[in-house]
């Protein structure tokens, strides 16, 4: 095998080479330490931002159940206030729908005097349901009163006719009526 001779510039050539990579190689080694530190440093601080961040998720989990919990109550509170509405339609619907003309009719008609009239009476509903109390029990007795009243009404026109008979009433009739207009 034929080596080819290796002229002395190539050698001195590759020797420096050698020597730079080797001076290289070893600043790099010397200067690991030092770049080390400084990754664990950055590390260090990144591991920090971390649990930081994971503390803050933590939060954020906590708040987003209590979310959930009160939007559960809240989907569970509607959902009984929707069944209790749809029972309520289901009996009232019907009504309302046999209710609705007479219902536009009575608006149709009413009036803003009539409106304030009826205010009114509403309002004086407590003071008439009193006195209605009251006068019941004398009510209840008119059906007993009522012969009697027919009666007694006989006797006064009995009572009148025998006084117009009397001969001279007319005198005192208008002699009472004009004493009544002085």
């Amino acid at each position: 095998m034929d080596l080819l001779p290796i002229a002395p510039r190539d050698i001195v050539r590759t020797a420096a080479e050698i020597a730079r990579w080797s001076v290289d190689t070893t600043a790099f080694v010397a200067g690991l330490p030092l770049r080390l530190n400084a990754l664990l440093d950055q590390v260090e601080l990144l591991m920090a931002r971390v649990e930081d961040v994971t503390e803050g998720a933590a939060v954020v989990v906590a708040r987003a159940e209590a979310v959930t919990d009160g939007a559960e109550l809240v989907v569970t509170t509607a959902g009984r206030t929707s069944d209790s509405a749809q029972n309520l339609l289901s009996v009232y619907e019907p009504m309302a729908l046999h209710a609705a003309p007479l219902a536009q009719t009575f608006l149709d008609d009413l009036g803003e005097e009539e409106i304030h009239a009826a205010i009114g009476l509403v309002n004086h509903l407590p003071e008439l349901t009193a006195r209605l109390t009251a006068l019941m029990p004398i009510l209840a007795t008119l059906d007993t009163v009522s012969p009697e009243i027919h009666e007694l009404l006989d006797v006064v026109k009995d009572v009148r006719q025998a006084i117009q008979g009397v001969p001279g009433f007319k005198f005192f009739r208008k002699r009472g009526e004009s004493q009544e207009d002085e």
